[in-house]
């Protein structure tokens, strides 16, 4: 799977801390010494690809996530199983392994969260 560029992650761990945001602000919290019109250009990318939503507030654009980062990320798994094809097994245990490495606890949380899923179903 394609990551995002380095400078498109950034904006948009900015956007995910929620509100409206103008393009100056999103250049204060990313990076004040980059141009204006570099992250004018990352927001509009970020817009025709459907992660950001903009609205008009006067002569000016303010942006907001489109998802929220869980949203996003949950959407990015999702995708990756789609692609997989029907051999879904071998990239579901390596995103086991690999959530097991970065949080040991995390696997007893998600099998207590597909029995509560099975439990409600």
């Amino acid at each position: 799977m394609a990551r995002p560029p380095a400078l498109e992650r950034c904006v948009l761990d900015v956007l995910w801390r929620g509100g409206d945001w103008s393009v100056r602000s999103v250049l204060a919290a990313v990076d004040p010494t980059l141009a204006y019109t570099t992250i004018a250009t990352v927001l509009a990318r970020l817009h025709a690809k459907g992660k950001v939503v903009r609205e008009k507030d006067g002569i000016s654009w303010v942006y907001r996530a489109a998802r929220s980062r869980d949203e996003a990320v949950a959407g990015e798994v999702a995708r990756m199983l789609k692609r997989a094809d029907g051999a879904s097994e071998p990239l579901l245990v390596a995103f086991l392994d690999e959530v097991e490495a970065v949080d040991p606890d995390a696997l007893e949380r998600l099998e207590a969260l597909i029995r509560a899923r099975r439990e409600s179903s």
